[in-house]
């Protein structure tokens, strides 16, 4: 009996033994020995990943943001640098004073081409003659010309008529009187003008002798700037070919003619029709003197000469004084000033982008931050003078944690950009909607075939394929233990 109970104790331990060890034993069935063949069906790959994906930041379109200020300056914001590896773009403000300061004025030739006729004469003004208040505003405006130009010279020219009385021709050259030519003393311009209020005069009125007789006594200096003020109260009734006394078509065509041909010579005429009534008609061609004189002289809006004014008496003194002046020394400020520039981001910009001033801008100052009430940033510029260039540099950098719902889109590095500025008291106002673009683009995780192959079976950890071991080597042991009861039983009877 003993025997059968440490046989029986012996099978019950390896029976626990085989049924703990059964799992470290199991195959995977998915691996199979690689046995040297190329036959490897049934391998099975692994794969493993990049989790992170790549993104990268490139220019779509390098439009430049161009604004031009008039004839004054002209604004453009660009991409000036691009980063690939940064994933960044640097933009360049950039507002240019287009008007260049003269360093060496040019020479200046003027010849006052003054009417002489009787008409001037005629008519007061407090006491004092048209011609009288002519005269004196003309040297006074001589005055200011050689104050403001030190290269100048100045020469003056009188027309009327000859008096036929004493058997002089009219319609001639004559008709004109040189009083000076060109002189760089103001004293000496001064007193040839004066002296024409002394003169003799005709009753008609022949500027075509004038204008011819001022042009021909010009210098033959190249890179010179020449000027004729011509200052009348009549229109033209004599010609130089012999025709005088009438307001015909020949008069009105001659000077005309005149006056183009001076005109295309490179001579600049500045004119002044003084106390032209415009309602007047004449008799003989049944037209208003100012109808006549427009044939000759055009209108003031749009002249045939460079310049003309048609003027009261009243206004004598401020116009030649002021206005004419203004059209001979060129006293326009070029200067811009209290300018703005605003430039707008769109939200993508300012939700997915890191912004930062690469440096201050050489000329006024700039927001600190973005403004993002109205996502903007402001550049001020108090002045900037004839040639100066400003310039304003930022960076704008993808972010890590971007908005992957703007992969793909383009974007505009600004919306809009606006321009508030002031010159010579006018306001000025310009905007504009043009963009440099760019675009984030993302790559999936790349995924990487793994080709690792088994050189034999792999033990698996967990795997109860061979379980199925133990019930029948429990019934065997049972079916043997019954066995040896039995037999035991038999022999001791």
């Amino acid at each position: 009996m003993k025997i059968v109970s440490k046989i029986l104790l012996v099978l019950v331990a390896f029976i626990f033994i085989l049924s703990m060890t059964a799992n470290v034993f199991a195959v995977d069935s998915n691996i199979v020995i690689n046995s040297g063949g190329d036959d490897n069906t049934n391998a099975v790959q692994d794969q493993t990943s990049n989790s992170e994906g790549t993104t990268t930041l490139e220019v779509v379109e390098d439009n430049i943001c161009t604004i031009e200020i008039e004839d004054l300056a002209t604004f453009e914001k660009r991409i000036t640098n691009f980063n690939e590896t940064e994933k960044s773009v640097t933009l360049t403000l950039t507002l240019t004073n287009n008007k260049t300061a003269e360093q060496t004025p040019r020479d200046v030739e003027i010849f006052f081409v003054i009417d002489n006729s009787s008409s001037m004469t005629e008519n007061y003004i407090g006491g004092q003659t048209r011609k009288q208040s002519v005269l004196d505003s003309a040297n006074s405006l001589v005055e200011k010309l050689f104050e403001a130009r030190s290269n100048i010279q100045v020469g003056v020219v009188g027309f009327s008529s000859l008096d036929t009385s004493k058997g002089e021709t009219e319609g001639t050259i004559n008709d004109a009187d040189l009083r000076l030519g060109l002189s760089s003393s103001v004293d000496e311009v001064k007193s040839a003008i004066s002296n024409l209020s002394v003169l003799e005069v005709g009753p008609r009125t022949n500027i075509e002798a004038g204008l011819t007789l001022a042009d021909d006594n010009f210098s033959d200096k190249e890179n010179v700037e020449r000027y004729i003020v011509l200052l009348t109260d009549g229109v033209p009734n004599n010609a130089t070919d012999g025709t005088f006394g009438q307001y015909s078509d020949n008069v009105i065509n001659r000077t005309r003619t005149k006056l183009e041909e001076i005109e295309n010579s490179g001579t600049k005429i500045i004119g002044a029709m003084i106390n032209l009534d415009s309602e007047e008609v004449e008799p003989t061609t049944h037209k208003t003197y100012r109808a006549l004189s427009e044939e000759v002289f055009g209108t003031e809006e749009n002249p045939n000469i460079d310049t003309y004014f048609y003027i009261p008496d009243s206004e004598i003194e401020d116009t030649i004084v002021n206005d004419i002046f203004d059209n001979i020394v060129d006293t326009t400020d070029n200067t811009l000033r209290n300018i703005t520039i605003t430039d707008y981001f769109p939200q993508e910009i300012i939700d997915n982008f890191d912004f930062e001033y690469v440096a201050s801008p050489n000329v006024g100052t700039v927001s600190q931050t973005i403004n993002t009430e109205n996502n903007s940033i402001t550049w001020n510029i108090e002045l900037l003078s004839e040639g100066e260039t400003a310039t304003l540099s930022y960076k704008l950098t993808l972010k890590d944690d971007y908005d992957k719902e703007i992969v793909g889109q383009i974007i505009k590095t600004n919306t809009h950009v606006d321009i508030t500025g002031e010159n010579n008291g006018n306001t000025l106002t310009e905007t504009s909607e043009d963009s440099p673009t760019i675009r984030v683009q993302y790559d999936e995780p790349v995924i990487t075939p793994d080709n690792t192959i088994a050189n034999g079976i792999i033990p698996q950890t967990g795997n109860n394929s061979t379980l199925w071991f133990a019930p029948i080597i429990t019934i065997l042991a049972i079916i043997i233990i019954a066995r040896m009861i039995y037999l035991k039983n038999s022999s001791e009877k």
